[in-house]
């Protein structure tokens, strides 16, 4: 009786492991997490391969394979070589001046070429978002919706098997200095609308910033997100601030790191609370040289961060 009461034990704890093991790794599955950062030295860094990052975003200008010059060669090197699953989100080229002129949207041929060249010189990318924050006015898309519209038809016209996200949506809700027409929710209302006057099937992944309600410990940006889009919803760029100052010199967030890291856990706790959000990207990993606008994990020096601790622990019990 004795042996078989030990053996009973032994099952039951055996099956309260497996099943913690199971919810481990469907947590896992469930909620992709990766890194972005425009500096190809962080492949390398051993900050970042301490955690074992096998996906990364990159911001790039959407016309910059069109020339060797200015074509990220050296970063995509560098990510191909660390094995990284890379997301490619295009930003304006150069000399565009949002929300001074020029700030226009560029033509579909100016798009369609600009795409086939850089489908054609990095043929592994398989993961795009065809323009990023798509509702800021620091981008020509802001007021044509229609626009962001017409590239993700032109990226899934020439990579067909690519995962196309339908938007990179930036969290600005309606108030002070944002246009209502630039209110995350009634962008993506109108481009839903779009992409079905332009009769083209409508995505089922999109793209959100999340800075707002990740840095202000709330959820309101995330949940309408949630509301208005369909399918599946990506943290594309989010991330613990250690430090904002607006572009007028007024400090928004001041200078805090634990501040940073809590609300790097708050990011975590907000990613998991609905599965929906299957991924998460945390911008950026080495400091910039800049206080305007600091999320950086790694600090001057390249000292880790209490946000970089914080979020260590969240990818060891979740994501590793």
């Amino acid at each position: 009786m004795r042996i078989c009461a030990a053996l009973a034990c032994l099952l039951a704890v055996s099956a309260i492991l497996a099943s913690a093991a199971s919810a481990a790794s469907a947590a896992s599955a469930r909620l992709a997490t990766g890194i972005g950062d425009e500096n190809p030295q962080a492949f390398t860094n051993p900050s970042f391969t301490a955690l074992g990052v096998k996906r990364t975003r990159l911001i790039t200008a959407y016309d910059g394979a069109l020339s060797a010059s200015t074509a990220p060669d050296a970063w995509m090197n560098a990510a191909r070589l660390a094995h990284e699953e890379i997301v490619v989100a295009f930003n304006p080229g150069a000399g565009t001046r949002c929300p001074a002129r020029p700030c226009q949207p560029v033509s579909a041929s100016q798009y369609t070429r600009a795409f086939v060249a850089f489908h054609k010189r990095y043929p592994f990318v398989h993961i795009f978002q065809p323009w990023n924050e798509v509702n800021s006015l620091t981008q020509p898309t802001a007021l044509h919706p229609e626009a962001v519209v017409t590239y993700y038809a032109i990226v899934k016209r020439y990579c067909p098997s690519c995962t196309v996200l339908g938007a990179d949506l930036e969290d600005l809700a309606k108030g002070p200095g944002v246009p209502a027409q630039i209110d995350m929710v009634n962008y993506a209302r109108t481009l839903l609308r779009d992409f079905g006057k332009a009769h083209v099937r409508t995505p089922q992944v999109w793209g959100l910033h999340n800075y707002v309600d990740v840095n202000y410990f709330h959820s309101s940006g995330t949940k309408a997100a949630l509301s208005v889009l369909p399918g599946q919803l990506w943290l594309t760029e989010t991330g613990g601030i250690a430090e904002f100052t607006l572009s007028s010199g007024k400090v928004r967030l001041k200078y805090d790191l634990a501040r940073q890291a809590r609300a790097t856990n708050w990011l975590m706790q907000l990613a998991l609370s609905n599965k929906r959000i299957t991924r998460v990207y945390l911008y950026d990993f080495f400091y910039a040289g800049t206080n305007r606008f600091d999320s950086s994990l790694l600090g001057p020096g390249l000292t880790p961060r209490k946000a970089y601790y914080a979020l260590a622990a969240h990818w060891k019990k979740y994501f590793a």
